[in-house]
Formats: structure tokens, C-alpha cells, sequence
């Protein structure tokens, strides 16, 4: 602890020194990331509710209201029944460990194990680590997308879940889902969508003319969906969303909290800011479904006139992006990308594929694609 403080003036000197070597979404320059710049809605409503915590809701009932009408939203996109409960959380990460824990609990199965996909989210690494699942990777196709067949070979009496992407954060691949409930229906094993950045994209996608398979609650073997709210849902850090098919399964989850204003939580952290679901009610409430879906096209606009510039230009695409995320080969990925973030541009590689990765928000414009297809056949040499 320092023993002079600083004046005010000092003080927002420093905070804004520090925030000056942070890079802006707006700048267009941020093609690697999954979030992107609040709504205007959600930064007001974020500051609003700065104070309130979840985590003892009896006294914040006005923020309580907010993040069940925010599930109840997302509910209804979802086609979830009427049974269903859920959470604004911390991101993707505590929402799938949240559905892994209430799996494993259920199960009562001694060396339990989870069938995920090949591609599944680094984030069930560390889940299975913590809860101590072993995680049995399942084979994916030509199209990056799991074999239905092999995640059924791997199931065993001790698999207490079977994970599936709707829009994988490497390639935004949807696993097909259908099939995995079918499988999911007949093992008696519950099914996870992990659609923290699909969820809130695919709904949409249908209705604006392109393919979207069915990856929610309307298929039968999916107990639980992970949703985040702060990437296409333009909600504050950090917004995450889980859902579950029957309200029944928070008892998997529950841990007792004597001193509080309830009885018990069922989420991993305890003291939750309210001013995300808060942030998230105010967007949902600003754009209404009109507003998701005029905010979703422009984005796959976006992804179509960069996979269309990349194979223009001569670059081997992985596949045609099913949602906004797009990859291409390169020689040296790593050193690619280098050279691009010295002219300023942040892409991703995935190494395990030699590709570069890129991600088309709701902050970037048709200017900054045209500007990064120029820079990117400048920098780059096979």
C-alpha cells in the first residue's frame, strides 16, 4: 500500500495513461477478439448498477428482476420450456463449469467422464481438471465438425455428459447438433451446447437467409446451453449466460449460505455484480430481435466480403464461414501474424491447423476488411 495518496487529478492521469496503451474496438484494428464495444445502453446501465450484487438478491430485488427477465429473453430465443432456469455469470468459462458440475453431480459415477469434441473450448480443460472428469476428445469430419459416430463410440457407463459446439471460437464451426441429441436421448446422457458466441448469431441466421442448423432446447437430448452476452450480445465485461432445461437441476448445484439474505447459491461466485445482467437487459431492451438481427447480417456481410477478398487474393481458405469467423492457411502462421500486428493489425493463429483466424464484430466496418486485405497481401510471403 503506498503511503501518499494521489490528488484526484493525479489519480485520472494515471488511469488514463494506462487506458491510452489499451487498444479500441472502434480503431477496427481488433480482428482476434470475441467482444467487442458495448452498446451505449449497457455502459449506462453498467454504471448504474455498480453496487449491486447477486449474490445476495433479497437485498438488490430491482437487479434480481433484471437477470430473470434477461434469462427469461434468452429463454425464449433458446426454445426453452417454461421448466427452465439460468444465470448471468462470469463468462463461457463458469457457465460450461457450471454445466459440467451439475452433470457430474447428477451422475453420482465414480472416474466420471466427458465426451467432448476435438475442437471443444480450452476452457474444459481447466473444467475437467478442477472437477476432476477425464475428458475423452471425440474425432472431428472434413468440415471441422464433430463425428457423431466417434463421440458414440467413446461413451461409457461413466460419461456423465457430451459437450457440442454451436459455433466453435477457432473456426465458428456448429457441430450437428441433431444428431449428438440422438445420441445423447439413447445413452441417457445429458447433452451441452457450448454456443457462447453462436447463441446469440444462429437464432438469427434463419430468418436472414442462410443455413442454420438447430443446435437449442427444441432438440430433445439438450439439458444446458451456454450463452455469453458480452460477445454478439454487446453487453459490458464480463456478461456469461447458462441455461438449464429444468429448474430441478440447480440442486446439483447448490451450496448453503447461512449469513446471507437466501439460503443457498448455485452459482461458483458468491459476490456477482449485477451490473452486467443489468448491462445485458438494457441492450436486449435497446434492440429488440429487429435489432439482433439488423446487428447480425452486418456482421456476416462483413465475413462474406473477407472470405470473398481472402480467395481473391489467392489465400487458401479453411471452408465457407457458417458464422462470423474466418480462417485461411499460411505457411508460418506465427510469423504472419507478427508482421501484421507490426503494421498494427491483432489476428489469431491456430497452430494445430497452420491458420490465421479472424473474427468480424459488430464494431468493424466494411473499411476496416478492405484496410486489412491491403495490409495482409503487402506483409504476407509463403
Amino acid at each position: 500500500m503506498r503511503t501518499k495518496k494521489l490528488s484526484k487529478k493525479e489519480v485520472l492521469a494515471k488511469l488514463k495513461q494506462a487506458q491510452e496503451k489499451d487498444l479500441k474496438y472502434e480503431d477496427g484494428k481488433i480482428l482476434c477478439s470475441m467482444c467487442t464495444t458495448p452498446h451505449a445502453a449497457a455502459k449506462q446501465a453498467h454504471e448504474m448498477f455498480l453496487d449491486s450484487n447477486l449474490g445476495d438478491p433479497e437485498l438488490f430485488q430491482g437487479s434480481m428482476q433484471l437477470e430473470k427477465e434477461v434469462v427469461a429473453e434468452l429463454a425464449e430465443l433458446l426454445h426453452a420450456p417454461q421448466t427452465c432456469a439460468g444465470f448471468i455469470v462470469s463468462g463461457g468459462t463458469e457457465a460450461n463449469l457450471m454445466a459440467m458440475y451439475a452433470a457430474r453431480n447428477a451422475a453420482k459415477t465414480e472416474a466420471p467422464e466427458v465426451v467432448v469434441p476435438e475442437s471443444a473450448h480450452f476452457s474444459f480443460d481447466k473444467i475437467c481438471r478442477i472437477l476432476k472428469i477425464k475428458q475423452v476428445k471425440a474425432k472431428l469430419d472434413a468440415d471441422f465438425r464433430v463425428d457423431p459416430a466417434s463421440v458414440e463410440q467413446q461413451i461409457t457407463k461413466r460419461t456423465v455428459a457430451v459437450v457440442g459446439n454451436a459455433g466453435s471460437a477457432e473456426l465458428g464451426t456448429v457441430d450437428p447438433i441433431d444428431s449428438l441429441s440422438k445420441v445423447a436421448v439413447a445413452h441417457g446422457v445429458p447433452l451441452h451446447v457450448d454456443a457462447a458466441f453462436g447463441g446469440l448469431v444462429l437464432p438469427f441466421l434463419k430468418e436472414l437467409g442462410y443455413a442454420a442448423p438447430e443446435f437449442d432446447f427444441k432438440l430433445a437430448g439438450v439439458e444446458s446451453v451456454t450463452v455469453d452476452p458480452h460477445k454478439m450480445g454487446m453487453s459490458t465485461i464480463a456478461a456469461g449466460g447458462i441455461l438449464f432445461r429444468h429448474s430441478k437441476t440447480l440442486q446439483y448445484l447448490k451450496t448453503e449460505t447461512p449469513y446471507l439474505t437466501q439460503p443457498y447459491q448455485c452459482t461458483f461466485v458468491g459476490t456477482r455484480p449485477a451490473a452486467s445482467a443489468a448491462a445485458t437487459w438494457a441492450v436486449f431492451a435497446s434492440l429488440g430481435h429487429e435489432g439482433f438481427k439488423k446487428t447480425v447480417a452486418h456482421c456476416m456481410t462483413l465475413t462474406t466480403q473477407l472470405y470473398e477478398g481472402l480467395e481473391e487474393a489467392g489465400f487458401e481458405v479453411l471452408l465457407r464461414p457458417q458464422m462470423n469467423i474466418a480462417a485461411f492457411h499460411a505457411a508460418n502462421p506465427k510469423r504472419l501474424t507478427q508482421k501484421l500486428r507490426q503494421k498494427g493489425w491483432y489476428v489469431s493463429q491456430v497452430p494445430r491447423l497452420s491458420c490465421i483466424r479472424l473474427v468480424m464484430m459488430p464494431h468493424t466496418t466494411t473499411q476496416h476488411v478492405t484496410d486489412f486485405l491491403q495490409c495482409l497481401k503487402q506483409v504476407y510471403t509463403k
